[in-house]
């Protein structure tokens, strides 16, 4: 599962023909792309995968409540917000990994997303994504996840892709802005 459905930057970067010397490329476009994704279903223990669970639900809720318009159900904006923050989050740790580095895997870019989607709401239908309180909540984000970076595998053992994080955040809420923007249009 790891070999298929894991954004290995290694693996990538070879396809891509910019490897690492003795990496071994994926063998198609697809191989190559659809880990931006699946690799938000697989998680390193049972820990990771329930706090990820309980963010998503923690904000999806409400996510998903504001995309929803009268009878018509949020559900796929709120799945297109959510991969498309999956899909931001391994995009930057690709790019960061280069030619190779360390493997992908874990929804918590999907739920920075939704994270920073329930900013924007809480700002109300004036929320920006360059308001003050915006950036504020993003630089202190970002500083939480690098004091995690840092310091998460000697504190609770654990290695976390900030980049996942970060990028999965501002992908979620610029998907999320799309669409409230959509809404008022409709």
């Amino acid at each position: 599962m790891l070999s298929l459905l894991s954004l290995q930057p290694d693996r990538f970067w070879a396809w891509a023909g910019q490897g690492a010397p003795g990496a071994v490329p994926y063998t198609s476009p697809v191989e190559a792309l659809v880990p931006f994704l699946t690799e938000a279903f697989l998680h390193d223990g049972w820990a990771a995968a329930i706090l990820n669970a309980a963010l998503i639900v923690i904000f999806g809720r409400l996510v998903h409540a504001s995309l929803s318009i009268g009878r018509r159900s949020g559900a796929i904006p709120f799945l297109i917000v959510f991969s498309v923050a999956v899909m931001g989050g391994s995009l930057l740790h690709l790019l960061t990994q280069y030619p190779a580095g360390s493997g992908l895997i874990g929804a918590s870019g999907g739920a920075s997303g939704l994270f920073a989607a329930w900013v924007l709401i809480q700002e109300g239908r004036g929320g920006q994504i360059l308001s003050k309180r915006f950036l504020v909540v993003f630089l202190f984000f970002a500083a939480v996840n690098l004091a995690l970076w840092l310091m998460g595998p000697s504190l609770i053992g654990v290695r976390m892709s900030w980049q996942a994080h970060l990028g999965g955040f501002l992908a979620g809420a610029l998907m999320f802005q799309f669409y409230r923007a959509r809404r008022r249009v409709l």
